[in-house]
C-alpha cells in the first residue's frame, strides 16, 4: 500500500472513531431517557421500590433511587440507601475463598475437614472446597435444617454453634455427582475463612475487600448494629398490601446472603471482578468464571454463567440474584459490552399477582440497550382487586375491578386473571371468590386454554357439570390452536375427565 492510500485509510478510519465517539453521548443520552421512563413505570406502577444502576465500561448510563426506605417515617431511598443484597454475596464469599487460596491459606481442591477438623456435618471428609463453591458438594440448602423456619432462623449462633446444627442435615447426594444450591455450604466456606485466619468474616470482607475497592458503605451485616442510610425491608401480600418482614438472625447468612452495600459499591466490587483484578492472581478470578457444572444456567464460583443473543451476536452474561425477608438483589454483567446491571429493592413480594422481578427488570434494561421497543408498565388491575378482596370482600373487588378496566392506567391480562385466582383459592383458601376471578377472566378471554381449564379444575367438587363444560372447551380449543400445544398434560388430564375417569358424568362430547 503507498502512502497516500494509507493517509487516506489513515483519515476514514479517524472520521468512522469521531463520528462513533460524537454519536455515543447521543445513544446514552437516549438509553438513559428510556431506562428512566421504563424504571418510573414501575414506580408508579408499584412494581418497584429501591436503587438501580446501569454501567457501561466506565461511563454510568442510569442511577436513580425511587420509592421510599423508611414507610413509617416516609423517609425516601437514595443511591447511598444501604440494602442488605442477598444471595448476590455468595461472589463476595467466593472472592474471599480465592484470596486465600492465592494466599497459600486454602487448597481449593483440599475437603473441608483440612480447615475444620471439627466438622461432623453431611459429607465429612469429603466435600472439597471446590465442590462447594460450585454448589455440587451434595450440602443440602438452609431449608434442610429442621425447624429452621419455625424459630431456629430467629436464634443467635457463633460459627462453632452453627457447625453443630448443621450436624442435623444430611446430603443429597454424593459429592460430586450432582446440583445443590447450598447456602449452608457457603456459610461454611465463610467458617472455614474464619478459622484458616483466626478472624471473624466482617473483619476479614472489610480488610481484604472492602477496604482496597474503596466500598465505604459496604458492611457484612449485624443484626444488633445500627448502620446509618440503611432501608428497612418490607414485605407485600396479596390481601394485606406491606407489612414488616419476620426477624431473621443474620448469623444464618454470614457466608450466604449477610451483606448490606449500595448500587455504587456493587458497581465498584464488578469492576474488581471482571475489569481490574487486583485482589489474587488472574488465573483464580478465571476459575471464578469458568462454567463449572450446569443446573439451569452453568455455574461458576458464586456467579451463574449464561449466554444471550443480544444484538445478532452471543454474548455472556454472568449474574446472580439474591433475596431475603424485605429485599430483593440482583447483579448482572454482560461481558462483552462491559455492561453493568444492579438492582436494589426493599419491597420482597409474597404474591406472585402483578409482580415485576428483578430479572424481569433487567432483561427489560438489557433490551433498550440493544435498541428493542420495550413498553412502559401499567398499574395492575388484577393486584388492587386481590388488595380490595382482603380489605373489603369480593362484591366490592368485582365493582372495583369493572372500573378499572375502563381506566387507561390500569391494564389486565389472561395470566393476571390466573394468578389472582389460582392465589385466592390455594394460598388463602377462598374459593368462591377464585371462582368469581376465573369466570371474569374467561368473560374476557373466553378462548383462552388456561383460563378454561384451571376454573374447570377449581370448580370439580362445586359445580362438576359446569366444570365438564369447561373441559369439553379444552379438548376443543387444543385441536384447534396450535399454540395450546403447550398444554398437552392438562389436555390429557381434562380427556380423563371426560371418559368420566376422574368425574362421574356423562352426556358429554366424544373425545378421540
Amino acid at each position: 500500500m503507498n502512502r497516500t492510500a494509507m493517509r487516506h485509510n489513515a483519515f476514514a478510519s479517524l472520521a468512522i472513531f469521531i463520528m462513533l465517539f460524537s454519536a455515543w453521548p447521543l445513544h446514552a443520552a437516549n438509553a438513559s431517557q428510556r431506562i428512566n421512563r421504563l424504571i418510573e413505570s414501575y414506580y408508579k406502577s408499584g412494581q418497584f421500590n429501591g436503587t438501580i444502576l446501569v454501567k457501561k465500561g466506565t461511563v454510568i448510563l442510569y442511577a436513580k433511587a425511587f420509592g421510599l426506605a423508611d414507610r413509617q417515617w416516609n423517609v425516601k431511598n437514595t443511591l447511598d440507601t444501604k440494602f442488605l443484597i442477598g444471595s448476590v454475596s455468595k461472589a463476595y464469599t467466593a472472592l474471599m475463598v480465592l484470596i486465600l487460596a492465592g494466599e497459600g491459606l486454602i487448597d481449593l481442591n483440599a475437603t473441608l475437614n483440612t480447615y475444620i477438623p471439627q466438622y461432623d456435618g453431611p459429607g465429612k471428609n469429603q466435600v472439597t472446597i471446590h465442590q462447594m463453591l460450585t454448589h455440587t458438594s451434595g450440602i443440602p440448602d438452609h431449608g434442610a435444617i429442621p425447624d429452621l423456619s419455625k424459630k431456629r432462623v430467629r436464634w443467635i449462633y457463633d460459627s462453632d454453634q452453627y457447625l453443630e446444627l448443621v450436624k442435623e442435615t444430611s446430603l443429597k447426594f454424593e459429592p460430586g455427582t450432582g446440583f445443590q444450591y447450598s447456602g449452608i455450604a457457603y456459610n461454611l466456606l465463610a467458617i472455614m475463612c474464619e478459622k484458616v485466619t483466626r478472624k471473624d468474616f466482617a473483619e476479614l470482607l472489610k480488610q481484604k475487600i472492602f477496604t482496597p475497592l474503596h466500598m465505604r458503605n459496604t458492611t457484612l451485616n449485624n443484626n444488633l448494629a445500627i448502620e446509618s442510610k440503611r432501608a428497612y425491608g418490607y414485605e407485600y401480600y396479596l390481601l394485606e398490601g406491606y407489612k414488616l418482614p419476620s426477624y431473621i438472625s443474620m448469623d444464618h447468612c454470614k457466608g450466604s446472603g449477610g451483606i448490606l452495600s449500595t448500587v455504587e459499591d456493587m458497581a465498584k466490587f464488578n469492576n474488581e471482578c471482571f475489569v481490574a483484578q487486583t485482589l489474587t492472581t488472574k488465573s483464580l478470578y478465571q476459575r471464578m468464571f469458568t462454567p463449572h457444572v450446569k443446573d439451569w444456567q452453568y455455574y461458576g464460583y458464586g456467579w451463574w454463567i449464561d449466554t444471550i443473543a443480544l444484538g445478532g451476536k452471543e454474548k455472556t452474561l454472568i449474574s446472580h440474584g439474591g433475596s431475603t425477608d424485605g429485599y430483593k438483589a440482583y447483579s448482572t454483567r454482560i461481558v462483552e459490552d462491559q455492561t453493568d446491571i444492579i438492582i436494589l429493592e426493599n419491597d420482597y413480594f409474597r404474591t406472585d399477582v402483578g409482580v415485576k422481578w428483578c430479572y424481569d427488570i433487567t432483561e427489560d434494561i438489557i433490551g433498550i440497550l440493544a435498541g428493542q421497543d420495550v413498553p412502559v408498565a401499567k398499574r395492575s388491575i388484577a393486584k388492587a382487586v386481590g388488595l380490595t378482596i382482603g380489605q373489603a370482600g369480593i362484591e366490592q373487588a368485582m365493582a372495583q375491578l369493572s372500573r378499572l378496566k375502563k381506566n387507561d392506567d390500569y391494564s389486565i391480562g389472561a395470566p393476571d386473571y390466573f394468578y389472582l385466582a389460582r392465589e385466592l383459592d390455594n394460598k388463602h383458601g377462598l374459593k368462591q371468590a377464585s371462582i368469581r376471578i376465573w369466570e371474569a377472566g374467561l368473560a374476557d378471554f373466553p378462548d383462552d386454554f388456561g383460563l378454561n381449564y384451571y376454573c374447570a379444575e377449581t370448580l370439580r367438587g362445586v359445580n362438576d357439570e359446569k366444570a365438564l363444560t369447561l373441559y369439553n372447551k379444552c379438548v376443543r380449543l387444543y385441536n384447534s390452536d396450535e399454540k395450546n400445544k403447550r398444554y398437552a398434560e392438562e389436555y390429557k388430564k381434562a380427556v380423563s375427565a371426560l371418559r368420566g375417569k376422574d368425574i362421574a358424568f356423562r352426556g358429554v362430547d366424544d373425545v378421540r
